[in-house]
């Protein structure tokens, strides 16, 4: 507990205070600063992490721990240099608001990891474990030519979201538990930059926060990419964070704001190059709509390039160096799925992408079959994260999506969702009061070309949706029948919730009740299923996934009645391989030694399993040793040798859930009175009081 303890505080210092320290005295509203804080502390730290490794001998772990002890020191400082300015941030409802609402969902957030202990749903294997070792590559100065999981290269991923986990599990563990921890706080930072663009999707100056929170906590894309330990959401984070400044530059003319959404775009690319189809549309944009039309737009334009150029070759410049350019580009699996595929391109684009929209239960049930499995319950969570995560509308919810597109509609019937965001009335000055110019600051005037009409923004958005969905699927390599949102486009379904909850007629109780009614569906048929399913594990009490047996003359896997199926049996075996092989090589000759068909098909099984174990040994450098062969999640700890710790993580979502929701009804109760008009007696009362 005090190591993790320990990770919380230096997760909360690292990720706000450096950035903080440089955004505190600019003319920037409190939310932007709370988020570009975040933002540029995480680049700060990558950039100071990847520094020490780059920099680092083969005696990395001398100085590579001291080195990051003292990045956190110097984080640590410079937020208690800007003490009072961080207590005047506070002080903003909105950040207050904002605050609160991730404190939320970082509580909700590991209730779902205390319950997990196999990550499984459809056909998702893998990318946990993968990541984990990638971050351990970074920790201990792995050889560059290292196999990743499960087969690759380093340079196939970027390496953002793994550096900055090395940084903090170094100065805490190296296991397993810990980074799932690093991972979701990262991830849920997606929250705060929707925050943030809620007034430019919905009403200007107006934030739903809590009905914001209710969304991201009872989605099952939001919690999924939260609580699975990849890269997705901190890249999501980046692209929202991106639009949102992007649209401020636009509407003030603010070069500095401009800059930091491209700097923010390529950030979002070295931590998952789904951001690439975002990086594309945004600079299109910017070059055909407002550099023409801006001032000193050449050293603007060089500013946005030589900043957001030198963050990105801090990682492709040495992987060139490195890997080569074969390695560094042509590794990534959307380049080396592109080549597998034999098919036209362009069919295989609008394929996907009619996959992507429409549902499998409408196009193809039949597919849904490689998907049965003995366990009813797991069955069921299988067909709903199909639903959920592998089609676009649905990404938002059962009845969340449809209501988007429902709002989507009203932006092209000219309604005000979407609308341009209003600037914050300035404080008008008193006689004597001298203005910005005359205290020797220029006052910042948008040319009347720059100027953002709701028109335009409504133009920009409908662009900004179609674009996005094209390229996200364009840039996809393999051909998936099951459809392919869930690469690319979960920016778009964390917009989409945004969207929501800053423009639905809240105050129509029709339309309140039949979004508390889709977040309760979601929440009871993605959430909550899905955890209880990861729940599932070997206990002393009964029996989930089967294990290696010799009968019939052959080997095979032993299948409990109730078994998941074979994708979440894979996670599970990788999660428990280094040791069941041990077990295995050492238990299967004693039990069926004289079995003359095991004499004689054990050989080749025998060195399959040693192979197996070998090649975990090599690639992990004795992680497996050091760790009892085994990896251990968040809720192997709080379950117990029986599981019986489920039922209270369990317990505690329920409540968690159960709360939400009643305080969310009490807030929209409470703002519908206050909005409604006074009847004449009740003015007559108020008068006289």
């Amino acid at each position: 507990m005090a190591y993790l303890g320990l990770l919380l505080s230096l997760l909360i210092v690292c990720c706000f205070a450096p950035g903080f320290f440089l955004v505190r005295k600019l003319r920037w509203s409190p939310l932007e600063k709370l988020c570009g804080a975040v933002g540029l502390s995480l680049v700060l730290v990558y950039l100071a992490a990847w520094a020490v490794y780059c920099l680092s001998s083969s005696y990395a772990a001398t100085i590579q721990t001291p080195s990051f002890v003292l990045v956190s020191l110097i984080c640590a400082g410079l937020g208690a240099a800007a003490w009072r300015d961080i207590v005047r941030l506070a002080r903003n409802s909105a950040v207050r608001r904002a605050l609160l609402g991730f404190a939320f969902l970082l509580v909700w957030t590991f209730t779902l990891l205390a319950m997990i202990r196999v990550y499984s749903g459809a056909g998702w294997f893998g990318d946990w474990l993968e990541h984990f070792q990638r971050s351990l590559f970074f920790i201990y100065h792995y050889p560059a030519n290292t196999t990743i999981f499960p087969k690759s290269l380093l340079p196939a991923r970027p390496p953002m979201m793994n550096v900055l986990a090395a940084f903090f599990l170094e100065q805490t563990k190296d296991r397993f538990e810990f980074f799932q921890v690093i991972f979701t706080f990262i991830n849920l930072l997606l929250f705060l930059p929707c925050c943030l663009i809620m007034p430019a999707l919905g009403m200007p100056g107006k934030r739903r926060t809590l009905l914001l929170v209710t969304l991201f906590a009872m989605s099952p894309v939001i919690m999924e990419n939260a609580t699975y330990s990849w890269t997705k959401a901190a890249a999501a984070f980046y692209v929202i964070l991106a639009f949102s400044f992007y649209l401020a530059g636009w509407r003030k003319g603010d070069r500095l704001r401009t800059t930091a959404a491209f700097v923010f775009l390529a950030a979002g690319l070295l931590a998952h190059y789904s951001a690439g189809p975002y990086v594309v549309f945004l600079t299109a944009h910017y070059l055909w709509r407002i550099f023409p039309k801006r001032t000193n737009k050449w050293k603007e334009l060089a500013g946005i390039a030589a900043s957001s150029g030198f963050l990105l070759l801090t990682w492709f410049g040495w992987a060139l160096a490195t890997y080569g350019p074969r390695g560094t580009f042509l590794s990534n699996t959307a380049v080396t799925s592109s080549q597998a595929y034999n098919g036209s391109t362009p069919a295989k684009i609008s394929l996907n992408l009619v996959d992507t929209l429409v549902p499998n239960l409408l196009r193809n049930p039949p597919a849904l079959k490689a998907f049965d499995q003995p366990s009813a319950i797991g069955f069921l969570r299988d067909r709903f994260f199909i639903l959920y995560q592998l089609n676009l509308v649905f990404t938002m919810g059962l009845i969340g999506g449809p209501l988007v597109l429902w709002l989507l509609s009203r932006v092209l019937r000219g309604h005000r969702a979407m609308a341009v965001t209003a600037p914050a009335p300035q404080p008008r000055r008193h006689r004597g009061q001298r203005s910005g110019r005359a205290r020797g600051k220029a006052v910042v005037k948008v040319p009347t070309a720059a100027r953002v009409t709701p028109g335009s923004q409504r133009g920009f958005w409908l662009a900004a949706t179609l674009c996005c969905v094209l390229l996200g699927v364009a840039v996809v390599g393999e051909r998936d029948t099951m459809g392919v949102p869930h690469l690319t486009l979960l920016p778009l379904t964390a917009l989409g919730l945004a969207l929501l909850a800053a423009a639905v007629p809240w105050q129509k109780k029709t339309l309140a009740a039949v979004v508390i009614l889709g977040c309760l569906a979601d929440f009871s048929l993605g959430v909550f299923l899905n955890a209880r399913v990861e729940s599932e594990e070997n206990s002393s009490r009964r029996t989930v996934f089967g294990t290696l047996t010799f009968q019939g003359g052959q080997f095979g896997e032993a299948l409990p009645p109730d078994s998941l199926s074979s994708t979440a049996w894979e996670n599970w075996y990788r999660k428990h391989l280094y040791a069941l092989t041990q077990r295995w090589l050492q238990e299967m000759p004693r039990q069926h030694g004289a079995d003359p068909a095991f004499q004689e098909q054990w050989p080749m099984a025998k060195a399959n399993l040693e192979g197996q174990r070998l090649a975990w040994a090599r690639d992990w450098y004795g992680w497996w040793d050091r760790n009892g062969g085994e990896i251990q999640f968040l809720g192997d700890h709080l379950a117990g040798s029986d599981g019986g710790g489920t039922t209270i993580a369990t317990a505690v979502l329920l409540s968690l859930a159960g709360a939400l929701i009643v305080t969310l009804l009490l807030v929209r109760s409470r703002a519908v009175a206050l909005a409604e008009p006074l009847s004449g007696r009740q003015r007559a009362v108020s008068a006289r009081n």
